[in-house]
């Protein structure tokens, strides 16, 4: 019987380690609030195109930046999830406008 140890595998290193330069991989709650203001900077989104952009809970992550100070709507639309069903009531976000950017803030510090 083989361990974990003798299957090349070096215990030191973590499975989730990040094995790529892009931050489009990176999943933290930070990075995926990141990717939803760059998302909601260009147009608006609904719940589904956030989640098929890799933003595991959308609601969440406008919830937080919404905390953050940056003012952004929600309204209710019709939208086809990525099977292709229609479901009414799906939240569609937008930008309003915003005051300093608190990202580019953070970037540049």
């Amino acid at each position: 019987m083989t361990t974990t140890n003798e299957k090349g595998r070096d215990s030191g290193k973590s499975a989730t380690q990040k094995t790529t330069k892009a931050n489009d991989r990176d999943m933290s709650a930070a990075a995926q609030c990141k990717r939803v203001l760059e998302y909601l900077k260009a147009d608006g989104q609904t719940t589904y195109s956030l989640r098929g952009k890799g933003i595991s809970h959308p609601a969440q992550r406008v919830k937080e930046l919404i905390q953050l100070g940056y003012r952004i709507y929600a309204h209710r639309v019709t939208a086809v999830d990525s099977d292709g069903f229609l479901h009414a009531n799906v939240a569609r976000y937008s930008l309003i406008d915003r005051e300093p950017d608190l990202v580019d803030m953070m970037e540049v510090a």
